[in-house]
């Protein structure tokens, strides 16, 4: 026996495989459009994101204060200032309120930054090079002596150096301590009382 030779393909069925065809394009394009991403759609990935990272970030501020500001330990700066002969050096600790947020003892100057109750930047800058080369190498070519001023039964000059800034120097041998920022009087005072 013989098979039946396949009918030939007719009108309907034609229109069959033409619908089918268009059924498959009405589904794919969905998937289709799904896989296209807006700026819309990324700014929300990015929401879903940061929202725990801010909670967190609001919780350890409100529980455990202000930690936008990272201290120091200077015990590493001052032991090299020790082992360079540098006497008297500042305290390892800050005056009430105070906190050190820099420390480094390099190419032979001591080099410690305070931060101010007020959140003011303050620098103590000691060397054994002395003078005032130092002086005006740190402050400016322009800084001048403005007086003097006794801090803790020792004397300290006064000195103006950049806009806004103020300095205090103690000089004794070769030993040069500078303190310097955009501080009032009474701050440096203040650190340098703490470091005599």
């Amino acid at each position: 026996m013989t098979s039946p030779a396949p009918a030939p393909e007719t009108v309907d069925d034609a229109e069959a495989v033409d619908a089918a065809e268009a059924a498959d394009e009405i589904t794919d394009a969905p998937a289709e459009a799904r896989r296209i991403r807006r700026p819309r759609d990324m700014a929300l990935s990015l929401a879903v994101l940061f929202v725990p990272i801010l909670i967190v970030l609001a919780i350890g501020r409100f529980f455990y204060g202000d930690s936008t500001t990272g201290t120091v330990d200077p015990s590493t700066a001052l032991s090299g200032a020790v082992r360079a002969s540098m006497a008297p050096f500042p305290s390892a600790t800050p005056p009430a309120g105070w906190k050190i947020v820099s420390a480094q003892y390099k190419d032979g100057v001591l080099r410690i930054g305070y931060l101010t109750p007020g959140d003011k930047g303050v620098q103590i800058a000691q060397t054994n090079k002395g003078g005032d080369t130092f002086v005006k190498a740190e402050l400016s070519a322009t800084a001048r002596k403005a007086g003097t001023t006794e801090i803790g039964g020792v004397e300290w000059q006064q000195w103006t150096g950049r806009a806004h800034e103020s300095a205090l120097v103690r000089t004794a041998g070769t030993q040069t301590v500078l303190i310097v920022g955009e501080v009032g009087a009474s701050d440096l005072v203040t650190l340098a009382a703490y470091g005599s």
